[in-house]
């Protein structure tokens, strides 16, 4: 049987941790290979938090229905006290003809069997606008009584800093930065009071081969933003940056670990 955890990976005793994009289909059989190399850093580092974002088909998939077989293997390997996992819906901007599709796809992560059942939801594709804040507001008190015993965890995906700071106040993260390593500055953040840090989450693509400590140093021991993501692979030329775990996965999270 799963027992509901408490979702803001209360376990882990750092404050920062990963937000990994699993866009990753597993393989199947019980060692679910793709994913293997994520599965070993969690286990090696209990005390920092991770929430996993997992992405069967631009969302569930199968709507209405069950996980896929290999998610529905693949899944309970991830459950960990310092792992949050949350189901990708993706919103495309709050648009009115995508509403009933998010709710549907909303509601078929939640009747999902409990082993492989979300601990909340990933909403992508947010707007960040006022004029989008009424429905965003709709779809986070949809989703989150629907996972983890009514305490669903809810991150918010605009790709950078919402123009209405209110969005900060209906999410448990919120990514505010989504970019290419090379054009990403610790000074293009918003951290204050109506833009906690602690609520903030970055994620970079096409990054180094090795971690940049001097940049972890800034984000996670000065900024403290609560996740941090930087992957080697690549979205040049319209590439999925998320289709393949970074070559130093276990380095990076290393130093994630050893900045706090």
């Amino acid at each position: 049987m799963h027992i509901a955890r408490a979702v803001t990976a209360a376990a882990a005793t750092l404050s920062s941790g990963v937000l990994v994009p699993l866009y990753i289909y597993p393989s199947g059989g019980p060692d679910c290979a793709n994913w293997a190399p994520l599965f070993k850093s969690i286990a090696a580092h209990p005390t920092v938090p991770f929430w996993v974002v997992i992405n069967p088909n631009s969302g569930p998939g199968n709507k209405g229905g069950q996980a896929p077989k290999e998610f529905q293997q693949c899944i309970p390997l991830l459950r960990a006290p310092n792992v949050v996992v949350l189901g990708y819906v993706h919103t495309s901007e709050g648009s009115a003809k995508r509403q009933a599709g998010v709710t549907q796809d909303v509601n078929t992560y939640a009747g999902w069997k409990a082993s492989y059942r979300p601990d909340g939801i990933f909403f992508d594709e947010v707007s960040g606008k006022s004029k989008d804040l009424t429905t965003y507001k709709n779809f986070v008190s949809h989703a989150r009584p629907l996972f983890n015993n009514g305490n669903g965890f809810i991150t918010l995906n605009p790709g950078a800093a919402p123009s209405d700071t209110s969005y900060y106040s209906i999410t448990d993260l919120l990514l505010s930065a989504e970019d290419f390593y090379k054009d990403f500055s610790p000074s293009q953040l918003s951290l204050g009071s109506s833009t906690p840090p602690l609520k903030q989450a970055i994620v970079l693509t096409d990054g180094p081969s090795s971690p940049p400590t001097s940049l972890i140093s800034q984000v996670v021991t000065k900024d403290h933003v609560k996740a941090f993501y930087i992957t080697t692979d690549s979205q040049a030329n319209g590439a999925n940056p998320y289709d393949n775990l970074p070559t130093d996965l276990e380095k990076f999270i290393a130093a994630i670990q050893a900045a706090q």
